[in-house]
């Protein structure tokens, strides 16, 4: 038998901080992520080609670069500039947590700006223009017009990447965080059973990723009746 019931008992506590804990680190960076990724797909589409050139150049690198790169480079690269130490700022990167919260949110703004901006660039030009000839404003327009049709477009990816960053957290335990997949290891290291904890471990992913993909698919239903309705 791989699961040993005395092992799931003694240390399911210590599993389930770890998966409260992943969950965190996800709820945040997906945030985190489309704060940062929002102005960059703007740019991204923008006339100008500095801004362009600037956006491109942001999602090369953070959608190249590997995870584990850009959270050695933000946790160990950031105490490093000259003056941190003496700026608000200090506060919030003397923690782990906050840290691995940044180099997560950048990585996954790298592939968020792509989902954003093609899905801004598929909104037919025709609901922009009768939206204009309403007499709506450029504010207006984008927020009533662009992105309610650029989120229908993106939101199956949008889903995509939230299940890539639930994985991608794995890497936290790197810099002392106790994830979920720390936590595996954690008891792990303590009983010598490798197939307990890991075992759990995957239970509860698979069942956070089967919540996140009903989520998304709710929401493509609230956003898409029409899609889904029952042919007649």
């Amino acid at each position: 038998m791989l699961m040993d019931a005395s092992t799931l008992i003694a240390y399911l506590p210590v599993l389930l901080a770890g998966a409260v804990t992943t969950l965190e680190l996800t709820l945040f960076t997906l945030v985190g992520g489309f704060v940062i990724a929002l102005p960059v797909a703007l740019a991204r589409n923008a006339q100008g080609s500095v801004t362009r050139w600037f956006a491109h150049g942001f999602v090369f690198f953070f959608r190249g670069a590997p995870l584990l790169v850009i959270l050695y480079l933000v946790y160990y690269g950031l105490p490093q500039l000259p003056g941190i130490k003496e700026t608000p700022i200090w506060f919030l990167i003397a923690r782990p947590m906050p840290i691995a919260i940044l180099a997560l949110s950048l990585n996954s703004a790298g592939f968020l700006t792509e989902i954003i901006a093609g899905a801004l660039r598929n909104v037919p030009a025709g609901e922009v223009e009768a939206a204009r000839a309403f007499g709506l404003s450029r504010l207006q327009t984008f927020t009533r017009i662009i992105a309610p049709h650029a989120a229908r477009l993106a939101l199956r990816s949008y889903g995509n990447e939230a299940v890539f960053v639930l994985k991608g957290t794995a890497v936290v335990n790197f810099i002392t965080i106790t994830d979920l997949v720390g936590a595996a290891n954690q008891v792990y290291f303590n009983t010598f059973d490798p197939f307990t904890p890991l075992l759990v471990a995957g239970v509860f992913y698979l069942i956070i990723v089967f919540v996140m993909l009903r989520l998304v698919k709710w929401a493509e239903r609230r956003l898409n009746p029409w899609a889904f309705a029952a042919p007649s």
